[in-house]
């Protein structure tokens, strides 16, 4: 990897300290605040290409653009915090949209490991063994004794249909 920093840094206008702590902001935000991060590099992509004759698109070119976008995405956050900062109200009512992302994106917290487990380990074997007739406590048994883990066969049952369910749900 031999990417010319220098070239990022005057596509952007920004340094890379400035970058990092942008892609730091980034990572706290909601994914709908991040897919709006992606779009808006998107047009800036285009409006560069268009007034420059179609710019060829270099790994270093998007990176610049993407640290662009993120320049423009916290100057709009930090727009009213400055002295004679007034904002609009589509521009106040998109401030709020992202702050309201960000708490929702809080919420999501790290789940069961043992459901975890049972989501990416056990899964398919547990449909196999549900299909040749097997009751969740021999279900359970078998966990217990092939895999060495003990899990109780109600909250097994609960767990594989609530994965199911989500399966299904996607799959739809």
């Amino acid at each position: 990897m031999d990417y010319d920093i220098t070239e990022v840094d005057r596509l952007s206008s920004t340094s890379a300290t400035q970058r990092a702590a942008n892609i730091r902001w980034l990572a706290r935000q909601g994914e709908q605040t991040q897919i709006e991060a992606i779009k808006l590099m998107t047009d800036l992509i285009r409006q560069y290409r268009r007034a420059n004759q179609g710019q060829i698109m270099t790994p270093e070119f998007g990176h610049a653009m993407h640290a662009l976008a993120l320049v423009k995405m916290t100057w709009l956050e930090t727009a009213e915090k400055r002295k004679g900062g007034k904002l609009s109200e589509a521009e106040y009512e998109k401030i709020h949209a992202v702050r309201v992302d960000r708490i929702k994106a809080k919420k999501h917290r790290k789940g069961s490991p043992k459901r975890e487990m049972i989501r990416v380990r056990f899964y398919h074997d547990i449909k196999d063994l549900r299909q040749k007739g097997l009751s969740w406590r021999e279900v359970a048994d078998y966990i217990h004794t092939h895999h060495r883990t003990k899990l109780a066969h109600s909250y097994l049952r609960d767990t594989f249909n609530s994965l199911t369910a989500e399966r299904e749900k996607v799959e739809i």
